[in-house]
């Protein structure tokens, strides 16, 4: 078992692995995708969307229900929309651009209010 203080380091070279994989592999499949998966690598690489996104969203009903870390997944969200508007643009689709891009504005927003009332609450605690 790891020792409580080793638990930092252990978590940063946990991060730093998935960061390096997960990264080398979407990488990867911007470029070449049939070069990484054999077959219909349209379908593999969107059931790993698919599960990217059900966690992200996921995160974000539970956080938005409990309260708590909900500034941070907003952020991810918005992100997450804004590379999808810019794939959107380097492909020429309209309404794959726009939407996204309304929808991180929606987000960014939504992460300020909610970053501004917890600020509002913790000076009002104080």
């Amino acid at each position: 078992m790891i020792r409580l203080p080793n638990y930092r380091a252990y978590v940063l070279i946990v991060a730093a692995l998935t960061v390096v994989a997960s990264g080398y592999f979407t990488v990867m499949g911007l470029f070449d995708p049939s070069g990484l998966v054999p077959g219909d690598a349209t379908r593999v690489y969107a059931a790993y969307m698919s599960a990217r996104s059900i966690v992200l969203l996921g995160a974000l009903v539970v956080c938005a229900f409990m309260n708590r870390g909900l500034v941070v997944v907003l952020v991810l969200n918005g992100a997450v929309q804004v590379l999808d508007a810019v794939l959107g643009a380097v492909r020429g689709e309209v309404a794959q651009t726009v939407g996204p891009l309304v929808f991180a504005v929606l987000l960014f927003l939504a992460a300020a209010a909610q970053s501004r009332g917890e600020a509002v609450r913790g000076a009002a605690a104080a």
